[in-house]
C-alpha cells in the first residue's frame, strides 16, 4: 500500500473498531458482560454520582441524543419505550461528572480523572469509551510489520494507571464506592473490512481504501485482551461486549448504527449503547 493511502487508512480507528476475543458473561472484574436484565433486576446500589470519560463515543461523537445523554435522562419523544429506564428515574438527585473528550486515547484517561473534585457523592458509577484511537496510533506497524506490541503495552500501562486511580483508597471521599464499566471495541465493518454501506455508499476518507479482500475480524484481538486483563486486576471493574452489541449492525448491514463516517453511532446506535450499560447497571 502507498505511504498516503497507509495514513489515510489509518484514520478509521479515529474513535472505535475491531473485534475481541470471547469471554464469561460474569460481572467479575475483566470479563466481558454481554447478557441483559430485567428492570425488576435492578442492582442494589443506588448511584449518586455519574462520571463520563473517554473518547468521541461518550463526547458528542454521532448523532443525537448521545448514549450518555439517555441514562441520565431518556429523550420519551425519541424513544418512548424506554420511559424510566434513565437515573433521572432511579436514582433522583444524581450527578453528573462530564470529563471526555473527542479523540482521547487511554493516555488522556489519567488527566481527565485527575480534574474530577476530590469528593464526590457516592456512590460513583464510572463509564468509559475508549480504545479505538490508541489502534488508530499502531495502525501502520498492524498493517506492515504486524508488530504492534510496544503500543499495546503502552496502552496496558495507560489503562492501569487510569483505573488505579478510580480506585484509589478514599479518592472521592471517605468510603465512596466505585463501580466502572468500560466498552470494548466495535468493528464497523462487521469483521469483513468492507466499508460499503448496504445502499452502495462508500465510506468516506481511509475507509474507502481499505482493502475489501483483507477482513478485520482478527486484527484487534490482542487489544481486547489487554482490555479484559488489566479490568481483571480491578474489582469493580467490568468490560462491556460493545463489538457483540454491534455485530450484525456494521455499515455492510441493512440496519447499520453508524452515521456516513462509518465510525461513530447514529442515534439507533446510542441507544444500543445506553441499553448495554443500563442493562448492565442491573447486574451491579
Amino acid at each position: 500500500m502507498r505511504p498516503f493511502a497507509l495514513g489515510l487508512v489509518s484514520l478509521w480507528f479515529l474513535a472505535c473498531g475491531g473485534n475481541v476475543q470471547d469471554a464469561p458473561t460474569t460481572g467479575d472484574g475483566g470479563a466481558v458482560d454481554t447478557g441483559a436484565a430485567s428492570d425488576s433486576a435492578l442492582g442494589a446500589k443506588s448511584y449518586r454520582t455519574h462520571v463520563i470519560l473517554g473518547d468521541s463515543i461518550s463526547d458528542r461523537g454521532g448523532e443525537a441524543p448521545y448514549y450518555y445523554d439517555l441514562l441520565d435522562k431518556n429523550d420519551d419523544a425519541r424513544w418512548p419505550t424506554d420511559k424510566g429506564r434513565d437515573f433521572a428515574t432511579r436514582y433522583p438527585g444524581i450527578q453528573v461528572q462530564k470529563k471526555s473528550r473527542g479523540g482521547s486515547t487511554a493516555a488522556n484517561l489519567g488527566g481527565q480523572i485527575d480534574t474530577l473534585p476530590m469528593r464526590l457523592d457516592g456512590p460513583v458509577l464510572v463509564t468509559i469509551t475508549i480504545g479505538g484511537n490508541d489502534v488508530q496510533a499502531a495502525l501502520a506497524k498492524i498493517l506492515t510489520s504486524g508488530d504492534d506490541s510496544l503500543n499495546r503495552a503502552d496502552f496496558a500501562e495507560f489503562l492501569e494507571e487510569s483505573l488505579g486511580k478510580l480506585f484509589t483508597k478514599d479518592r472521592f471521599g471517605p468510603g465512596v464506592e466505585v463501580t466502572v464499566l468500560m466498552t470494548n471495541i466495535y468493528d464497523p465493518s462487521d469483521g469483513t473490512g468492507k466499508f460499503t454501506f448496504a445502499s452502495g455508499t462508500k465510506c468516506g476518507g481511509a475507509l474507502g481504501i481499505w482493502p475489501a479482500s483483507r477482513p478485520t475480524a482478527e486484527l484487534l484481538v490482542p487489544w481486547q485482551k489487554v482490555m479484559t486483563d488489566v479490568a481483571a486486576k480491578h474489582p469493580g471493574t467490568v468490560v462491556l461486549d460493545l463489538h457483540g452489541k454491534f455485530a450484525g449492525h456494521g455499515v455492510p448491514g441493512a440496519e447499520a448504527w453508524f452515521v456516513k463516517d462509518c465510525i461513530h453511532p447514529n442515534a439507533a446506535g446510542h441507544d444500543a449503547i445506553r441499553d448495554l450499560f443500563w442493562d448492565a447497571i442491573q447486574k451491579l
